[in-house]
């Protein structure tokens, strides 16, 4: 009887075997999947039931192995004992699969949304990042373009050649590009360090209410013309065009102006105005000076004939010579402010010039209690091409009237130079009274004088300006910074192949 179940003794204890190797092995194996991918539901599911059935697997075949052990050596009376506690083991791990089975349809669809929710995740995520490297290359792009538009904004606003400045809502300069440094005068460090605004640059105090009315008022003004005055007394005349600026958001608001120098563009139109007006009374004058000239001749005649003749009336006929002179005199002055164009010229040293006039003036009474001071350019002659009698009679003018200036006794300083692009200047300096500033625009209108009646014709410095013009040359009057006044003349120098 031993002998015939030995065989099936023998397969019941392998296989018992067989099944726990094989359901530890599918353990580890389950084991291994999880660990892969601990988000599988399957995974999940395979590990737990691999679990149960190894549970199922090592009680039911330690059953078979012990059973088949206690009643080999004649104990089967322990294996009755023990039998329902293996039956209840393999029970409670056949009903953990059962259950694990029973709800595996619900773990799959959980792991269905689970798979598709991480799908879209994925989907999303590769969107995200097309769109990232959209946007980053937008933004580079962008970018590139800002710094371009910024770049080309700024050369445009460093290279005009117009003034822009940028102030603050206080007026208080905050950019200023370079041509508005050359045109104010002042460093831009300057500027910003002393919190400089628009009202320090204007030269009138009513200018800059008007102004600040407007902007206050309107937000803007346009075209405004104003009176700057540099650190060094000069003025200069500007347009100046501007508005608000609100900015963006969050940003203060500033004002933006755009100043134009029109400085040179008013000295033409001033010029052009003189020599319409010295024209038209040139032509007058020549007619008048030519009628009076006659008749003058003649009562001088007459009244030399007379005093030759002792008639007793000497006293009085030298009275009419004394007067019909002076009349003379002013016809002379008529003649020469009327003349076309001046007589033979040559090549004229102009120091040698200005020094002839200060001997001639030395012994003058006008002179004798006036310190003349001469500066003269040192660094080579100063030629021009030109009629020495016509400049010495500028020039004396000059001298004469800065010595009325001065009441004959001050100071009175003249200078030379010579720049580089080829001008000659000659300055008559005085420390007298000045020029009252209503006066300056006028001063070189024939017939125009502050003297006394009687004191002056009104026409030296008509005659003057009306030669220095014919010499392709400029004059021009301001008062100084310290006290009186200057004059100056800006002459062409003579090319140097006239000046061998």
């Amino acid at each position: 009887m031993t002998g015939s179940f030995l065989p099936i003794l023998t397969v019941d204890v392998l296989g018992s075997v067989c099944m726990m190797v094989l359901s530890l092995l599918c353990l580890y194996k389950a084991r291994i999947l999880r660990e892969l991918d601990t988000d599988n539901a399957v995974f999940l599911y395979l590990m737990w039931i691999s679990t149960g059935f190894a549970i199922f697997a090592v009680s039911r075949s330690f059953g078979h192995i012990l059973k088949q052990f206690l009643v080999l050596t004649g104990n089967p009376d322990t294996w009755q004992a023990i039998s329902p506690y293996s039956g209840g083991v393999n029970t409670v791990s056949f009903m953990l699969v059962g259950l694990i089975t029973l709800f595996f349809n619900q773990i799959w669809k959980i792991n269905e949304k689970i798979v598709s929710g991480r799908k879209r995740l994925e989907e999303t995520h590769i969107q995200l990042q097309h769109l990232n490297q959209t946007l980053e290359h937008k933004v580079i792009e962008r970018t590139e373009r800002l710094t371009s538009s910024e770049y080309k904004a700024r050369r445009i606003f460093e290279l005009s050649l117009d003034t822009i400045l940028v102030t603050d809502e206080g007026f208080n300069v905050s950019e200023i590009n370079q041509a508005g440094v050359i045109l104010t005068g002042y460093e831009k460090k300057n500027m910003l360090d002393k919190k400089m605004g628009l009202k320090d640059f204007m030269a009138h105090p009513s200018e800059w209410d008007r102004v600040h009315n407007l902007l206050e008022t309107h937000e803007y003004i346009v075209n405004e013309e104003i009176d700057f005055l540099r650190p060094d007394q000069s003025l200069v005349r500007v347009l100046i065009t501007g508005g608000v600026d609100y900015g963006a958001f969050g940003c203060g608001k500033s004002f933006h102006f755009i100043i134009k120098d029109i400085n040179d563009k008013k000295q033409m139109e001033q010029q052009i105005a003189q020599a319409d007006k010295l024209a038209a009374l040139g032509e007058l004058s020549a007619g008048v000076a030519h009628e009076i000239n006659n008749p003058l001749g003649i009562i001088l005649g007459y009244t030399q004939l007379l005093l030759k003749e002792k008639t007793g009336l000497e006293e009085d006929l030298k009275t009419i010579e004394k007067h019909v002179k002076n009349c003379r005199d002013v016809v002379s002055d008529l003649l020469s402010f009327s003349r076309k164009g001046s007589a033979e010229r040559s090549r004229v040293d102009v120091t040698k010039v200005i020094n002839d006039v200060i001997k001639f003036l030395s012994n003058h009474t006008d002179f004798r209690n006036v310190d003349i001071k001469p500066v003269f350019f040192e660094a080579g002659p100063l030629i021009v091409k030109g009629n020495e009698q016509e400049l010495a009679q500028v020039i004396i003018n000059l001298m004469i009237n800065a010595s009325h200036a001065v009441e004959k006794k001050g100071h009175i300083e003249i200078t030379t130079e010579k720049s580089d692009t080829g001008r000659i200047f000659i300055t008559v300096k005085d420390d007298g009274t000045g020029i009252r500033k209503k006066y300056i625009s006028r001063i070189f209108d024939p017939f125009f004088t502050t003297k006394p009646v009687g004191q002056g014709t009104g026409l030296g410095l008509s005659v003057g300006y009306g030669i220095i013009r014919r010499h392709g040359g400029e004059i021009t009057a301001r008062n100084r910074k310290e006290k009186g006044a200057a004059f100056s003349i800006s002459l062409p120098a003579a090319p140097p192949d006239e000046c061998v």
